[in-house]
Parts: structure tokens; sequence; C-alpha cells
């Protein structure tokens, strides 16, 4: 017969053992089983973003060997034959690859992994090392390796470059391509790079003449310069030792355009840090800088080319922060407000957890907010939420449509009351949408429902 101090030592260690299982995750709790996917469209983070390059491998449509900040940038060499689509050699984005055009006449074709329409990517020919021809033509081509998508010769400042250009065969394989511009000379040697971003857009919001009054910047903007006197600003959190590569495209829909484009940089005290004008009309233009100098609210603006009597004409513009995707800062995660000492409940305990967003960067981040939890059922029931919720079921809660935008500095809440139904390690998985980037983050927080019963002693 146990005694009351050993029923109350292996009450102690079952406790224990059920702490770390919802620590470590020995055994997938009810809720993780049955999260849902996040609302249509949206990419799903379950660190903060940037933080796991290899979980970002799955979700996001980078690959393996792709370009990440925290790590030394990948270099690769041309390997010979690559002149037609079946013999291209395969880029990995944010790699620089080295090769030449040579001998005259010469071709490369280069492939590049599809990920869906709403993503796309920079490229950019750099052939100011060349001791031959410096002119040479960077084309994108669909799926099938003849179809162009845009192609390019002397828009960038060391050479060419594509400007957000969609994945228009979706996940299937795409092509550039890289000749000299006469195919009448050499260029040995050049470089070849490209940048995977989202190039689904949001619209520039009026009045953003100056770059205080820019636009919040998400990923790529789409927008019109309407006078000679337009400026479009967009304005961006930079952080000390940024790269920051922008670009350009004055004629999206490929059928023309009377904007002949220019593209500043502009740093957080209003100063000017680089501005190009090298395209012409219905041009691209590039920006890239290295390492910002300070931490401040920057600003990219559009404007009209000096010297045009009209120029009123759409536009596509956009970012890529490190060689991936620009974020400005934000925290998230739910918490457990009131675990007993020991950080548990017990069945019958009401338990309140708060779910909440926090702005932690200097710009406004516009759009909808969207919370929701995901819950285990058989371990907790809803009692109430604060605010009342959007929706309710069984294991799920959301408040979607609620919050619109967060101001620097601001953070958005909800709370919910639920009752501990039984003995259960489980854990609240918070879905936060962030739709001006087309985001969602995932996080939980984990709780333990333990009961222990001790028995008298028995007297004999």
């Amino acid at each position: 017969m146990l005694t009351q101090y050993q029923v109350k030592r292996i009450c102690n260690i079952l406790f224990v053992l059920l702490l770390l299982n919802a620590e470590v995750g020995i055994i997938p709790s009810p809720a993780q089983a049955a999260q849902e996917a996040s609302a249509p469209g949206l990419m799903q983070f379950t660190v903060q973003p940037g933080a796991d390059p290899e979980h970002e491998v799955y979700a996001y449509g980078f690959q393996v060997g792709d370009y990440d900040h925290s790590r030394p940038l990948v270099t690769s060499a041309e390997s010979e034959p690559n002149n037609t689509p079946g013999t291209a050699n395969p880029l990995s984005a944010g790699a620089t690859n080295t090769a030449s055009i040579n001998p005259t006449g010469d071709v490369d074709f280069y492939s590049l992994g599809g990920v869906n329409t709403t993503w796309g990517f920079i490229a950019l020919l750099d052939t100011l090392s060349s001791t031959a021809s410096k002119r040479a033509t960077l084309t994108a081509l669909r799926n099938d390796g003849t179809t162009v998508l845009q192609s390019d010769t002397g828009s960038w400042e060391r050479g060419s470059g594509i400007a957000l250009q969609n994945y228009a065969d979706s996940g299937l394989t795409h092509y550039l391509l890289v000749n000299e511009e006469g195919n009448n000379a050499a260029v040995t040697p050049y470089t070849l790079r490209y940048y995977k971003t989202i190039v689904a857009t949001q619209p520039e919001v009026e009045p953003n003449d100056t770059p205080t009054a820019g636009t919040p910047s998400s990923f790529t903007h789409n927008g019109v310069i309407s006078s000679t006197a337009d400026v479009d600003c967009f304005a961006f959190q930079g952080r000390v030792g940024d790269t920051i590569l922008l670009a350009l495209n004055g004629d999206p829909e490929g059928d023309g355009s009377d904007l002949d484009p220019a593209l500043d940089l502009v740093d957080p005290s209003g100063v000017m840090l680089k501005s190009a004008n090298v395209s012409g009309m219905a041009g691209k233009e590039f920006i890239e800088y290295v390492n910002l100098p300070i931490a401040g609210v920057y600003a990219y603006c559009v404007r009209a080319a000096p010297g045009a009597v009209y120029q009123t004409d759409t536009y596509k513009v956009g970012l890529v922060r490190n060689g991936g995707l620009y974020y400005p800062d934000m925290t998230y995660g739910p918490t457990w407000l009131n675990p007993r000492p020991g950080n548990y409940a017990r069945p019958g305990d009401i338990m309140s957890f708060r779910l909440a967003i926090t702005n932690t960067s200097p710009i406004p981040i516009p759009g909808n907010i969207r919370l929701t939890a995901t819950y285990s059922p058989t371990c907790l029931s809803l009692v109430t939420t604060t605010p009342p919720a959007t929706l309710t079921s069984s294991g799920y809660i959301s408040w979607d449509g609620q919050k619109t935008g967060l101001a620097p500095g601001e953070t958005y809440r909800v709370t919910m009351d639920m009752l501990a139904l039984t003995t259960c390690s489980d854990n609240i998985y918070q879905d936060t949408g962030v739709d001006y980037y087309y985001t969602a983050y995932g996080d939980t927080v984990n709780y333990s429902i333990h009961a222990c019963l001790y028995l008298p002693m028995i007297q004999r």
C-alpha cells in the first residue's frame, strides 16, 4: 500500500513529465495537430522573419543555397555549354555568377526555379569590369525558353537589369539569357545575380510627395506619376549595415510609356544618398546601396526625369533588403496571464490568455491585422473573449477584421478566458496575419492542467 508521501512524489513526477512534454513537444498535442492554415494568400512564418532561413526555404519559395545575410555570399562560375535552355546553368538567388560572352556570338542561358505568380525577381547583369564590350543584353524568358518577359540593355549604372518580373509560369523553370548587345563582340568577364521578392503590389497612397509623407513600404508598389511635378515616396525602416536594392519599372505593362522614370534614395535626415536616371523613356532604374550608415526612416522616391514636356504613366517599384524580403520590426505572441505558482492550472480553473502584436518599428504598418487562436477543445472550453470575437468554433477563435493598422509603438491585444476541463498538456497557437505584407506569423504558449488526488492514510 502506498503512503501519502509516496503518492505525492508520484504526482509531482507526473506533473514534471507533463511540463516536459509541453516544453519540448515530445508528443504532438491536440492543438498542434488541429492548427488551421493561415488565410488564403498569406505566407506562414513560425519564427520572426529572417530568423530561420532554412524554414523560409520551404515556406517562401526560397531554395537551399539561396542568399541569406547571416551567411557568406555564395559565388559560382559559368559552366559551358550553356547556350540553350536545355543546357542552362542553374542559379541560386543571391549567388554571384561569373561568366563571359566569348567567343563573339556566344550566348549564355541560366535557369531560375519558379514559385508562383505572386513572387518574382530582380536580376542584375554587371559588365563594368569587361575588358571588351560593356554593352550586354539581359532577357527574362518564360518556361518555353523563347517567350520574352522583360529585356534590358544598359538601364543600370553597372550594366543591365530585370525589374520586378513575376514568375509568369508559376512554379515552372524560368530563364535568363545573356548576350552581347550586337552579338559582334565579347563580354569578358561579367557577373549575374538575382533576388527573389514578392511582386504582388500595394498601391501608393497620396499625398506622398515628400520622404516624410511617404507611403509605408511593402515589398512592391504600383503607382502613377500624374505630372512632371509629381513625386511618389515610400518610407521604410533602415537598419545600420543594411544593403538595400531598389528596382523601378517605368513600363510594367510592357506596352510603351510616356514616363522617363528617375529613382532617389533619401536618408532619415532628408539627404539624398543616391539617385538613378540612366534608362530613358519607359525604362528601368536600379539603386544598390551597401551599408546604410544609421538606423531610421529612409525613403525611396519615384519621379519624372527632368527635361520632358509631358510625362504621366504607371510604374512599379520595390525593394529587397539584405538579399531577401523587407519587413519593419514587430513582435507578437500569446501569453498565459494567470498560471498557478509552478506554472500550471487545475481542472475547473478559469485560464486567461492574451494574444498580441506590437509595431516596434518607426513607421506605421497599414492594413488588416488578424489575430486568431487555435486550442484543443478536449482540454479547454471557451468562456468569454475581450473584445468579442468575430468568429468562434470548437477549437478556434478569430478577431479577423477588427483592427486596421498599427502606429509605431502600438500594441494590439485580445484576451480569452478558458475553462480547464481535464488533466492536459497542450498549447494555445496564435496566428497573426499582417495583410500589408501578405504574411502570417505563428507562435505558441504552452500550458499544463494538473490534478492530483491525495489518498488518506490507511490505518492498520
